[in-house]
């Protein structure tokens, strides 16, 4: 037995770590050992865990068709949460956006921590909003040669204008739009383009509040977004009679014609029953015809709490200035004082993802995805040097032997003896490597 813990010792000294609360940290893949981790692979190409961490390698380094060529090899030998997560960092550093949100959602089913699924959500949500930003940007700039006829019965709703002079109800612009896209969403036979991308061109455009409820305007932004028809409105105030009157337009984007009206009017207390009574209105005009389920869904209402719509809506407001903190306050305001607001708390969640640094950097899931590297800590690019020169050695048995003996308590406390170190469960065996954390 001697030689083999003269051996082991030999191993141990040269990974020999520092003390660090005898916890072991995945390190990252420095420029440097890229040759290394390169040679071995080539050596060892069905290698899952050496496949992860090139491709994790080539990520920092930021070769990001290599990462995702590599880290495609390692999961097609096996999934794991590394594999997947640096696969997505690689496609989104390579500006692709689709691969990169499949990756991301499929990171999900493999992690084991509801911190990871947290920094995943918060990714895809970033994402989402950058990409339709792009989406954006790249409609107006082809505008000119825009040729594609819209998709029938796909109907995108604008921002609506309010008109009035209480500030407080200024919100409703985005909250009545926010109703308007889940009711008319409701009926199968339309297609309905969602809220955030409509605001996404809205900002392109930098239209004002007038020019949105402009005809023109309302065609130009639904060819867009590949809409057939889009709805307008406004919010009106009568100070005489203390009512409040909604406004409706549905326009052709082809001809720019208006093509349907809704109108509904009532004191402000009745907001929820108006919009109903507006999208009925709006869906008769334009002669759809509704099954009774269909009607019976739109007939219930997200929250019968207008306080708690208001704030909802002013959450709206601010999401769609990129204010993520104060959106996350506004909908937990508005799910606070109703529970039952579903909408409320969804939007709440996934606001303050955005407004910590993790959704605007994906920092943290690097980092989360860095701890799970299979590695041997931070002296890593030693310890690759030194399984390869085992192989050399002892190719078909020193690893096998390194994991059968050093595994053994007894030899743990031989070891510790030898190597000074008065715990030996500050003793660790990593693959064919042994760790040792010194005394002071």
């Amino acid at each position: 037995m001697a030689p083999v813990v003269r051996w082991a010792s030999v191993v141990a000294i040269g990974l020999a770590v520092g003390a660090c609360g005898g916890r072991m940290s995945a390190p990252e893949v420095l420029p440097d050992e890229l040759p290394s981790l390169e040679a071995e692979r080539a050596r060892k190409p069905n290698d899952q865990q050496l496949l992860v961490r090139l491709g994790a390698g080539y990520y920092r380094a930021k070769r990001s068709a290599e990462a995702v060529a590599v880290l495609r090899a390692a999961i097609a030998i096996q999934p794991s949460f590394p594999a997947v997560v640096f696969l997505g960092l690689a496609f989104e550093q390579a500006l692709q956006l689709d691969s990169a949100q499949v990756a991301y959602r499929s990171a999900t089913v493999l992690a084991r921590a509801g911190a990871e699924k947290a920094e995943l959500e918060a990714r895809l949500a970033n994402l989402t909003r950058e990409q339709l930003i792009r989406f954006a940007k790249q409609a107006v700039a082809a505008e000119a040669r825009l040729k594609a006829t819209p998709t029938p019965n796909t109907v995108a709703v604008l921002p609506w204008r309010y008109l009035g002079s209480n500030p407080e109800l200024a919100p409703l612009e985005r909250g009545i739009a926010h109703l308007l896209v889940t009711d008319l969403g409701l009926v199968r036979s339309l297609v309905l383009v969602e809220r955030e991308r409509i605001q996404a061109i809205v900002d392109e455009l930098a239209l004002t509040a007038a020019q949105r409820v402009e005809a023109p305007t309302a065609a130009r932004s639904g060819r867009l977004v590949g809409a057939a028809r889009v709805v307008q409105g406004t919010i009106r105030e009568d100070v005489r009679t203390s009512q409040i009157r909604l406004d409706a337009n549905v326009v052709n984007t082809g001809s720019g014609v208006v093509a349907g009206r809704g109108t509904a009017a009532d004191r402000l207390a009745a907001l929820f029953s108006m919009e109903k009574q507006l999208v009925f209105s709006l869906l008769q005009s334009l002669g759809v015809n509704l099954s009774p389920a269909e009607r019976q869904a739109i007939n219930e209402r997200p929250t019968a709490d207008l306080q708690a719509f208001l704030a909802f809506s002013r959450g709206l407001e601010a999401e769609d200035r990129g204010d993520y903190a104060a959106a996350a306050a506004q909908f937990q305001a508005a799910a606070t004082r109703d529970p039952n607001f579903r909408s409320a708390r969804t939007r709440a969640a996934n606001a303050a993802l955005l407004a910590g640094p993790a959704g605007r950097t994906g920092a943290g899931l690097v980092a989360l995805a860095g701890r799970q590297l299979p590695g041997a800590g931070p002296t890593n690019g030693r310890a690759v040097a030194l399984r390869n020169a085992i192989d050399v050695v002892a190719p078909s048995s020193g690893g096998q032997i390194a994991r059968r003996i050093l595994a053994g308590p007894w030899v743990r406390s031989r070891l510790a003896e030898t190597l000074r170190q008065d715990d030996p469960t500050q003793i660790g065996v990593v693959g064919e490597i042994v760790i040792v954390i010194p005394r002071p």
